[in-house]
Formats: structure tokens, C-alpha cells, sequence
């Protein structure tokens, strides 16, 4: 067997050069994008209208309380296999907090906004759900807690 003897040009100066420009300047544009939040993208929330500090706490035999943060007062009672949408969007905040390593007894912000849409924010982590964009009925779950157990004027 004949062996071909190997090219021995060396790789081209300029383009190991240039690729090492190129990668270079992408480190440098991901650093500052990052540190100034060219590209971010933000949401304009709607001026709140309506809002409401709860505690979700676990009860005997499965259930859930809903607790008025400010009152120390139980408002609701989730019984088991009712609400779903409620204890789905709970445990999801919950493990959030969790994965993140909060251990926190901050409270959940169950606001309305002027234009109608609702949102519950986690004020330990800032996380914040648009519950609107799960459908009207999954929004008909959480409205309730705003009102439930004030006294009217």
C-alpha cells in the first residue's frame, strides 16, 4: 500500500483569526445583553384595580386553606378532588419555591387589573401568573378569594 504524504500547508492565519474574533465578540455581546437587558423582553401589566395577600395552607384529610394573609383568617376550604385548577396552580408555585431553595411564609398576590385580566404573584420568588391565560373558567377559580370573608362598606 502507497501512503499519501500529508499536506503540510498550515491552516490559514487569517481565518483562525478571524474565528477567534468572531467567537470573541459573541461572548462579549451575550455579556453585555445580559448585563444591560438589550433583548429582554418586558410585559406592561395593567394597573391593578383589586388585590388580595393569601396563604395557602394543607389541612386533615387532603384539603386546602385559603388564608387572608393580612387577617390571619381562613376564607375558603379546598375540599379534595375540588378545584383542581386552584391546587394545580398552588403546588406548581410551591414547588417553584422549593427548587429555588426558598423557605419562605411570604404570601401569594391575587390581583385584578383594570382591564379585567387576573394574576397571582409568588412575593417570595416574584414570579407572577397570568391566570386569564388559562381560560375563563380556570379563572373563575381564584376570583372568589378576592371578595370572600370582606366585610362590605
Amino acid at each position: 500500500m502507497h501512503e499519501e504524504a500529508i499536506d503540510a500547508k498550515p491552516f490559514p492565519r487569517g481565518m483562525l483569526i478571524a474565528a477567534a474574533a468572531m467567537i470573541g465578540l459573541s461572548i462579549v455581546l451575550a455579556g453585555s445583553a445580559r448585563l444591560w437587558d438589550f433583548g429582554a423582553t418586558r410585559v406592561a401589566y395593567a394597573p391593578v384595580a383589586d388585590q388580595r395577600d393569601l396563604h395557602f395552607t394543607d389541612l386533615e384529610a387532603g384539603s386546602v386553606g385559603v388564608v387572608d394573609a393580612d387577617r390571619q383568617q381562613q376564607i375558603a376550604e379546598l375540599k379534595p378532588g375540588e378545584d383542581g385548577f386552584v391546587r394545580v396552580v398552588m403546588r406548581s408555585m410551591a414547588r417553584d419555591r422549593a427548587v429555588a431553595g426558598i423557605q419562605s411564609d411570604k404570601a401569594f398576590r391575587l390581583a385584578r387589573h383594570n382591564d379585567g385580566t387576573l394574576s397571582l404573584t409568588d412575593l417570595a420568588t416574584g414570579e407572577v401568573v397570568m391566570l386569564n391565560a388559562f381560560g375563563a373558567m380556570n379563572t373563575k377559580a381564584f376570583e372568589p378569594f378576592l371578595a370572600l370573608g370582606r366585610t362590605k362598606p
